[in-house]
C-alpha cells in the first residue's frame, strides 16, 4: 500500500460479530490495515490479526454489512518534554469487537501506545465514530 510515507507494509485482521452461544451464526469480519495501526492495542479492541495463530478460514473480506463498530481515538504527544504545552495530536478511526466497546469508552485505553502514520502517540480518549 503506497501512501505519502512511502511504502507501508499491510496485513490482515479480524473482529468477531454475533454468536452468542457456541459461536453459532458468528460472522468473522476481514480487513486490511497497516501492520503497524492495531500495535499494542488490538487486544484491547478485540481485533485479531490473520497468521498470528489464526488462519484466515471462514473470515469475511468486502463486506458490506454488518459491520463492528468503530470507535475514535484522539491522541497527542508531547513534543517539548515534561511540563511543555507544545503537543501534537489529533484522531482516528478503528474498528473494535462490539463485547468491547462498553469496556473501551470507560478509559481502558487510556495512556496506551498508538501508531498513526508511523509516529507514536499516548491516547487521551474514546469516542464513538
Amino acid at each position: 500500500m503506497a501512501s505519502r510515507l512511502g511504502t507501508v507494509e499491510t496485513v490482515e485482521f479480524y473482529v468477531k460479530l454475533g454468536g452468542a452461544v457456541g459461536d453459532v451464526g458468528e460472522i468473522k469480519f476481514g480487513f486490511v490495515a497497516p501492520k503497524k495501526a492495531y500495535e499494542g492495542i488490538k487486544d484491547e479492541l478485540g481485533v485479531i490479526q490473520i497468521g498470528e495463530d489464526q488462519s484466515a478460514r471462514g473470515v469475511v473480506f468486502g463486506a458490506n454489512r454488518p459491520t463492528p463498530p468503530r470507535v475514535r481515538i484522539t491522541y497527542k504527544k508531547n513534543e517539548g518534554g515534561r511540563g511543555s504545552t507544545r503537543s501534537r495530536g489529533g484522531s482516528t478511526v478503528r474498528y473494535c469487537d462490539p463485547d468491547k466497546v462498553g469496556r473501551v469508552l470507560n478509559g481502558s485505553l487510556r495512556d496506551a501506545p498508538i501508531n498513526v502514520a508511523g509516529t507514536d502517540f499516548e491516547v487521551k480518549a474514546v469516542s464513538m465514530a
